[in-house]
């Protein structure tokens, strides 16, 4: 489709077009797409905060309409400016953003993978280790499993047994259409 977003914001237009495409057409995601946003001014770090962000806000609201709960308010802006520091573990290879794995972590992302496995979907976001953090640590964590539980077939951590969970997960998945 053609056209400009309607928006009472200052954000700019390839990050409405990035927080759009994320949050609502996930299947229109390319590395055209990520390219062309890069030329248009948005950073890889920007990128990969901005699906952090998507993706935290995502599993938060899908979790309280769930429950038939209200979505929380967004927080109020925090001032200052992003720290945007770049980590120096960060290699490009595998994946459209650089990554830092965990062969490659340095003093500066200590504690990046404490307690992941460090496999791609953790990857993902490494390039903002706030992002893995915030969102592995915290949201998937509390709303899936930790991630060493994942492999702990001889316990069941939750009400929902491990293969409960994974059919949830696999449902909402297809429903979403996410590929990963």
């Amino acid at each position: 489709m053609q056209g400009a977003h309607d928006t009472v914001s200052d954000l700019s237009v390839v990050l409405i077009e990035v927080i759009h495409r994320v949050a609502t057409d996930q299947s229109r995601l390319t590395r055209a797409f990520f390219e062309e946003a890069l030329s248009n001014g948005l950073s890889d770090g920007e990128y990969v905060e901005t699906v952090g962000v998507i993706a935290t806000a995502l599993a938060v609201d899908g979790f309280t309409r769930a429950l038939g709960m209200p979505c929380f308010e967004l927080p109020e802006p925090v001032a200052g400016a992003p720290h945007r520091t770049r980590p120096p573990g960060a290699r490009t290879g595998r994946a459209w953003v650089p990554i830092v794995a965990p062969e490659y972590v340095t003093e500066t992302e200590a504690g990046l993978y404490d307690g992941l496995g460090g496999a791609n979907i953790h990857r993902a976001l490494s390039l903002v280790p706030d992002e893995v953090i915030g969102f592995f640590h915290c949201i998937d964590a509390a709303q899936y499993l930790p991630d060493a539980a994942l492999r702990d077939f001889g316990t069941e951590y939750r009400d929902l047994t491990h293969a409960q969970i994974e059919f949830l997960a696999a449902r909402v998945s297809a429903i979403n259409q996410c590929v990963y």
